[in-house]
Parts: structure tokens; sequence; C-alpha cells
């Protein structure tokens, strides 16, 4: 690919959940094995740029029967820090994040799925800095220039070459770009519980841009969904490619195409729980502007669980932390709901 992803030390709070995940599993009864495999996470990467321009959510591989509707409700909550200044650039995240977005499925015929999904973002100068900064200095992690500003502001600024790009000062909240789906089933075999989809997707500019709430164009995405299960154990991965090239987030900065990617794995340790853990990755949204923070790939590790509250719906909470400084979140947390009528 020919970018180069530089990954920071793992954070005891990744350690400390998995830990606990590992007691919760090695304590409970077995499981019964379940067709199809469990879905992955699919909030996408809350940083205000990917939220804006990437607009990746990982999906599982199968569908469900021909004139089945699923509803997907997904909340997440971010707290972003970056501070980034070279002699021709600039870039100035501060702010917390909330994201709701509302998903609607149809299987059109066998094999076949539309999907359209709406979301709301904002943000905001929050609460959590001084708890932030506290967890920091206990582990004794860096806290990347926080103590160095007041608690709890709202900055959403770039500059390139003297050219202000975006400076947001105060709260926002808006409408993201409506997100259009569509898979194709090429392998659905339950029993051995292993299948293949081809993904497609589409976004359209309803976001708006000024506010970093939208990407100010059309993208496009292509892909591929894969799932295996072996018993109890479920595997998944992801891939698309994305052209963004339509985006005017940061104009005249321009936008890179980009190779998105997931994995995740999960442990059905009763009837009605499993356990994952999931990376989400992508290559640069912004070539050679001299801030790491547009510069970097994006990658993430997320932890957490899903719990089944009927026979077709379930319940997805997970943290995600970031293992590539400055292009994601200090860490997210998200809760999603599924139900399939």
């Amino acid at each position: 690919m020919g970018h180069q992803f530089k990954a920071t030390k793992i954070k005891p709070a990744v350690v400390l959940l998995t830990i606990l995940a590992l007691g919760i599993c090695w304590a409970a009864p077995p499981a019964r094995a379940e067709a199809p495999t469990p879905p992955p996470f699919g909030v996408p990467n809350q940083s205000p740029l990917a939220l804006a321009l990437l607009p990746f959510s990982p999906a599982p591989a199968w569908v469900d029967q021909p004139g089945s509707q699923s509803f997907r409700l997904t909340t997440a909550y971010s707290s972003v820090f970056t501070r980034q200044n070279t002699s021709r650039a600039s870039l100035n995240l501060d702010m917390e994040v909330y994201y709701l977005a509302l998903r609607y499925d149809y299987v059109l015929k066998k094999g076949l799925q539309l999907g359209v999904e709406l979301p709301l973002a904002g943000y905001w100068g929050g609460f959590l800095d001084s708890f932030v900064e506290d967890f920091h200095r206990a582990f004794g992690l860096p806290n990347a220039g926080r103590e160095k500003v007041p608690q709890n502001l709202v900055r959403y600024s770039a500059s390139h070459r003297g050219q202000s790009l975006i400076n947001q000062q105060s709260d926002q909240m808006g409408l993201g770009d409506l997100r259009l789906y569509g898979q194709w089933v090429l392998i659905e075999d339950r029993r051995a519980k292993r299948g293949l989809s081809l993904l497609a997707q589409a976004t359209l500019p309803s976001g708006e841009v000024a506010k970093g709430l939208g990407a100010g164009g059309a993208g496009f995405g292509l892909g591929l969904a894969f799932d295996q299960g072996w018993g109890a154990f479920s595997f998944n991965a992801n891939a698309m490619g994305l052209y963004l090239q339509n985006a005017e987030l940061l104009a005249p900065l321009e936008v890179q195409n980009t190779l998105a990617a997931s994995a995740s794995l999960g442990w059905a340790c009763t009837e009605n729980l499993v356990l994952m853990g999931q990376l989400n990755g992508a290559t640069p949204l912004y070539k050679d502007s001299g801030l790491a923070g547009l510069d970097n790939g994006l990658l993430q590790l997320l932890l957490g669980l899903q719990y089944l509250t009927g026979p077709k719906s379930r319940l997805m909470m997970s943290f995600a932390e970031d293992l590539i400084a400055s292009s994601s979140p200090d860490f997210t947390l998200s809760l999603e709901w599924r139900i399939t009528f």
C-alpha cells in the first residue's frame, strides 16, 4: 500500500478490559453454536474528520430471508484531542463528539439487501477533560498537551500555508451525510457458518461542510465481507475501497481515495453473550499536509460484547481505543441495537 502505520503502546484500560472479558467467559457455561455468525461492530470512526469523510461501517456477510426488514440504532460518544503546528500547517481538535444513526435495511430478494442510514452528529466542550487528564497521569501516560489548555473547550480548526480551512469554536449539531447501502450474497453456507458478500455504498452530501459535519460531495465504496464460524468462535473481515475525491472538507487540501478494512473475532461464551475484539483501519485521508492528524493512517481496537435480547434482536456495546496517534479519538464508547422483523 505504501503507507506505514506507526502504532502507539496499548493503554492499560485495554488490558484491564481484556482480562475482565476473559474472566467472564471462563466462569460462564459453554455456548451452543449459532448460525449465522454474529455481526461485527458497525460504529464508524468518531474522529470528526473521519466521521464526515470515511463512511465505513463493517457488515456481516449474510442477510436475512426475502421480505425481512431490520433496524439498527447506533449511538457513540468520544473524546477528541489533537493539537499540531508546523511551519506550514496547523490542526486543533479539542471536543467531545456525540453520534446517533438510524439505519433501515430491506431484503429485496434472496441474497440481495438494500439499506439507508441517516446520521446525526455534534460536538461540544463536554465534561471528560479532567477525568482523561487524571487517568493519563495515574498510569504515567502522556496528555499530548491537554494540560496546557483550558478544559472543556470546543476547537475544530485547521490551516494550511496561511489559509484557514475550517474554524469552529462553538457547539455544533446537525445531520451528517445520507448513506445508501447494497449487499449481494455471493456465498452462503449456514451449516458451515461461512459467507461472502459484495458490498456497495454511496453517500449524499446532506451534512453541512462548513461545520465539519459533512464531506461536501458524494462518495462511493465497493468491497467484500467475509464470515467464518468454528463452534463458539466467529471471524468477520471487511475490505472496502472508497472514492472520496468529491469531498470539499478542508479544501483546497485534496481528500485521498481510501482503503478501509476491519477484522473481528467473537467468542460465544453463553447462549446469549458474545465477547468480541475488532480492529478497524484505513489508509490516510490526506497526503503531504505536514500534519500527522491528517497524513496518518487510522487504526482502532474495539473491545466489547453482544447480548441477544430476543430471537431477532441484539444489543452491542464496545469501547474503542486509538492505536495510531492523532487520527482517531482518544476513546469511544458505543451502543448498537439491532432488530429484525
